[in-house]
């Protein structure tokens, strides 16, 4: 794949690889979805040619043709090659419907999905081959073929297509690249060219890929909901409705049943120290088999008698209200909630001294997916239904013992062969606690994911990750995450993990560098061997511009200040979770070199004021936004340094630029008004 700026090492990038080492046969068995061979690697040959698909003098003979049966994802992508092409070239190519018009023995087409012409080539393009967001670029004739098994890879595929047919790329909703051909044309590329993304299902998460699917597909993310813009990106993801505390508030929900079964709870009572209740997980697994399973009726289901017991109880809910409905998942949520309870009762007591807490939590989810399987193998064989189970809290370490081999390696075992998780299993290891200055299978620095990642392999097939890339609790200062990302996506592949879920903060925008590790981590998450460094080098120079060198050296300067300041002085190596913004962290040479790298940014893009205002405008609007935590920082940490009309002027500088921003506060819960309101009546 292309990038606009290849194999240029940058001084930053440089710098980050000698503190962060980058780890350069996917695990998954037969039962996990749809992951084709890859031993062999992807065709992908692309040739020029001398066919024009646009002219120079601003005429085509090509058109997009759409199949007779297309949906809003057919019709979507035709618009996005069709408004890509036009920027390019200035020509618009039409759009065809294969439903009204009689194409004859014309193939002079950009053809999307299942068209005659692509029927009469004889291309296939199966799930097993290209899994379910794969495509397959051909030419065929005069005509170029987008074909895919499902909807998503004919947007992926159009996509692919203009990245190596006009130079296209896909930045961010404000930065978007094409090449120029509108004195020359265009000139069509011969394609046998095959893809599919190295996981399965991608979402680097954040307020801009939530609230934007539009941004979210063309960073070929498909974690968003399916109905977003009426389908027209794609089928969307796989996971159903039931969230990530779905078993105590969802599936059986606490306030149905709690009244007539408080002992299938714990935790949940009101009150100054309420959290939100966690089930019983022994009491759900040795009710299966104290109560009838009862005739799947409606009666005594849905309702707090709950005649049945509450495993049996908890099976029909699952199934009726979730996976029967919600017939296009895959991914059905068992979500404990988010705290580290657990039940003590003598039951749950025993067998945590036999199986751990995380073997518990999982013993009773094989008995649900035992349940479920019959299920479906009696009323929809065709459907992939997986259930998923948190590594997470209270439930994160799993149930192995580990020993040495007799080469003094280490190894993980099973503690019970009914620990072992069953094929229709995902575990979702959500690393919390872990540290984000090291990869997490850095032995001597993150212990405690190295343990459990490789501890899970042992007990189960399927894998998703939940990790994190920000500070949760101080998110106006730069979170290093970038340090261990690469390797950490890496890891996830070479573990056979085919679900990653990349959290940032859900509620504002304009977090720092958000908009570069969007699109770094979305590459890579398509493809494990794109270079790191280039697509960091690549992203900085284009979304900065001039003002590019000056962003690089103040990530390279944060980055040799966390790792030999922060980390060497005080052992700091960057938990999601705490509070890190003080004088001993930040002092004031720090403060002092990075005002002066960003006032060198502003003089950069100076020039930019008369001769282009817009894009000045743009380029000082994200510089910054890259300076709010450096701006913050004068004013919570040092503002004895400066006059009072000088932090009047800084105050409403940055109280501008957060307005501007969207950026609402500290953490996800806002409160920007009142820390402007305080640093103002400070003065």
């Amino acid at each position: 794949m292309k990038n606009a700026i290849k194999k240029i090492v940058c001084t930053l990038l440089a710098v980050i690889l000698s503190v962060s080492v980058f780890s350069c046969g996917n695990g998954n068995k037969e039962q996990t979805p749809y992951v084709p061979d890859k031993a062999n690697g992807r065709n992908q040959t692309i040739t020029d040619t001398d066919v024009f698909l646009t002219e120079p003098d601003g005429t085509t003979d090509y058109a997009i043709l759409l199949p007779a049966e297309f949906t809003p994802t057919h019709s979507y992508a035709a618009s996005e090659i069709q408004q890509r092409v036009y920027d390019a070239s200035n020509v618009m190519l039409p759009v065809v419907y294969e439903s009204e018009t009689d194409i004859g023995d014309n193939t002079k087409f950009i053809s999307l999905g299942a068209t005659s012409i692509a029927d009469a080539s004889g291309i296939t393009y199966t799930r097993g081959d290209l899994t379910r967001n794969g495509f397959r670029i051909e030419s065929y004739k005069d005509a170029v073929l987008i074909v895919a098994p499902n909807t998503s890879g004919i947007l992926y595929g159009s996509y692919r297509f203009l990245e190596e047919q006009i130079d296209y790329m896909y930045y961010a909703p404000t930065e978007i690249r094409t090449g120029d051909y509108k004195t020359t044309g265009i000139k069509l590329k011969n394609f046998k060219y095959e893809d599919w993304p190295d996981f399965l299902n991608r979402y680097v998460y954040n307020y801009d890929t939530l609230q934007d699917p539009q941004n979210a597909a063309r960073l070929y993310n498909n974690g968003y909901d399916a109905t977003a813009g009426g389908g027209k990106y794609g089928e969307g993801t796989w996971w159903a409705s039931l969230h990530d505390q779905s078993l105590a508030l969802q599936i059986i929900p606490y306030d149905v049943y709690r009244a007539s079964h408080p002992d299938w709870y714990v935790g949940g009572v009101g009150g100054s120290g309420a959290t939100n209740p966690q089930i019983c997980y022994t009491k759900a697994l040795y009710s299966k088999d104290e109560y009838e399973k009862g005739d799947w009726s409606e009666a005594g289901y849905n309702s707090a008698s709950a005649p049945h017991g509450m495993f049996w109880t908890f099976v029909y809910n699952l199934i009726n209200n979730y996976i029967a409905v919600e017939t296009d998942k895959s991914f059905f949520q068992l979500g404990m909630s988010d705290n580290s309870v657990f039940c003590s009762c003598d039951q749950c007591t025993a067998d945590v001294k036999k199986y751990g807490r995380s073997g518990v939590a999982l013993r009773f989810a094989n008995a649900v997916a035992d349940e479920v399987e019959k299920w479906r193998l009696q009323n929809c064989p065709e459907r992939e239904i997986y259930l998923t189970t948190f590594a997470y809290m209270s439930i994160v370490d799993p149930p192995t013992v580990k020993s040495t081999d007799e080469n003094g390696k280490p190894v993980w075992t099973p503690v019970d062969p009914s620990v072992v998780a069953r094929d229709n299993i995902v575990i979702r290891y959500a690393p919390i606690s872990d540290y984000y200055l090291y990869p997490l299978l850095d032995e001597k620095n993150n212990i405690a994911s190295y343990n459990a990642m490789n501890g899970w392999k042992a007990v189960a097939t399927n894998f998703a990750v939940w990790d994190y890339r920000i500070n949760f609790v101080e998110m106006l200062a730069p979170f290093p995450q970038w340090m261990s990302a690469y390797d950490n996506i890496k890891a996830y592949y070479d573990y056979g993990y085919i679900d990653v879920f990349h959290q940032g903060c859900r509620t504002f925008g304009n977090t720092s560098f958000v908009t570069i590790d969007n699109y770094v981590r979305s590459r890579l998450l398509w493809n494990v061997n794109e270079d790191y460094r280039s697509l960091m080098h690549e992203a900085i120079s284009v979304y900065y511009d001039e003002a590019a060198p000056m962003m690089e050296e103040y990530l390279e300067y944060t980055t040799l200040h966390y790792m030999n300041y922060l980390n060497k002085e005080f052992g700091w190596k960057a938990h999601s979770h705490e509070a890190y913004i003080n004088t001993k962290n930040f002092p004031r040479g720090y403060m002092l070199n990075v005002d002066e790298i960003f006032s060198r940014a502003y003089a950069a893009i100076e020039q930019k004021k008369d001769s282009d205002p817009e894009r000045y405008e743009l380029l000082k609007f994200r510089v910054d936004v890259e300076s709010v935590p450096y701006r913050y920082l004068q004013l919570a940490l040092y503002q004895s340094f400066y006059t009072k009309d000088e932090l009047r002027v800084f105050v409403d500088e940055f109280a501008g630029i957060v307005e501007k921003a969207g950026i609402l506060g500290m953490d996800t819960f806002g409160g920007m008004e009142e820390i402007i309101e305080g640093f103002r009546s400070a003065l």
